[in-house]
Formats: C-alpha cells, structure tokens, sequence
C-alpha cells in the first residue's frame, strides 16, 4: 500500500525526502491491528532508544517546548478574540489648505478614510462625530450618505469634518469619529482637526 505522498520506502530508514506527515506510521498501525500484531513498528525513535529498547522520554527540553507553545497558542487566540471586526484609518487630505471657511461660523477639513471589514457580511457605514465634537459640528461624506462596507473587504471615502469657530479652540485639536451601523457604533478613531493659527 503506498500512502507517502513523496513516494519514498520507509525500509530504507531516515531520508531527506520525509516531510514528517506521519502517514506511514498510521497505515502500518492499521495494518498491525488489521492482522493482531503489537503497534508501533514504524514510530518516533532515536537509534539509542532503539538500540537500547527504552520509549521515548519525555525531557525537560520537551516541557520547555510544551510551554512555550501554550503560552503562544494562548496569546495567539486572545489577539484573535480582541481583534476588532472593523477597523480604520483617517488622514487628512494630501494638497489641501488647511482648513477651509464655512459660512461666518464655521471651520472645515477634508479627510480621507480607508475601512477594512474583517467579518463575513456585508455592512453599511456610518460616520459621527464622538463626545464634545458632536454638539459642535457634523461629518459631511463626499458624494455618498454612508460607505458600503463589502465582507472582508476594504473601502475609502472622503468626507468633510465641520466645526463651530468657537469649539476650535487650538490651532490643531483631537477629534473622535465613530463607525457605526445602523444604530451600533462599532469603533471609534482619532484624528487631528487643523484650525487657524493661534498666537
């Protein structure tokens, strides 16, 4: 029966072409109990081991391993679980002024965002203004009224950040925008909101 998928003979010992699939050792251990024979013909082994007829042991260097791999498979799946399903980035717009005049009391900004949608479903957008911001201005999308988010995928858009004169208190401030769908916000980024130059 020819079960290794790089066609060499386990009867010719260790060989550079063994990928370590372990399929050889399944098939000959089907094999053995197929005609009551003892297991374990083919198996892990070193040559004293064999030699000496002792199992193989389970060292302190193979504890050390085992941990290591727990403590890593762990943090894999807690990075895995506290991963956000949606996920962005906001950045001013390249070439544009500083800000722009909104009618007698009001500043605005031109961003760019770029969403990824890391789930299996499809999810239009939203985009709000976050805490103090919100009572203060308002997000004005370019050309669309929300972003059609595909599953796992990614869209950009651009957008206009509107703020009172007054809130803008600094030269740059930190603003909050949120992501949400429908009525759920499903994270929240930073970006900065550049205003006239105070002295």
């Amino acid at each position: 029966m020819k079960v290794c998928p790089t066609g060499i003979d386990i009867r010719n010992g260790t060989q550079l072409e063994c990928v370590g699939c372990t399929a050889c050792i399944d098939a000959c251990s089907h094999m053995m109990e197929a005609i009551n024979k003892p297991k374990g013909l083919i198996r892990y082994a070193s040559e004293n081991g064999i030699a000496e007829g002792k199992h193989l042991q389970y060292t302190l260097r193979m504890k050390f391993y085992t941990v290591v791999l727990l403590i890593l498979g762990t943090l894999l799946t807690l990075l895995l679980l506290s991963r956000k399903d949606i996920d962005g980035t906001i950045i001013r717009t390249k070439g544009n002024s500083l800000y722009q005049e909104r009618g007698a009391d009001s500043l605005s900004n031109l961003f760019n965002i770029k969403i990824i949608n890391k789930t299996i479903h499809d999810m239009p957008v939203t985009l709000r203004l976050e805490g103090d911001a919100a009572r203060a201005g308002k997000i004005e999308l370019v050309g669309t009224p929300e972003v059609n988010l595909k599953k796992e995928d990614q869209a950009s858009a651009s957008f206009f950040m509107i703020l009172k004169k007054d809130f803008v208190k600094e030269t740059k401030i930190t603003v909050r925008v949120g992501l949400y769908s429908g009525n759920k916000r499903i994270t929240t980024l930073k970006t900065n909101f550049v205003g006239p130059f105070k002295f």
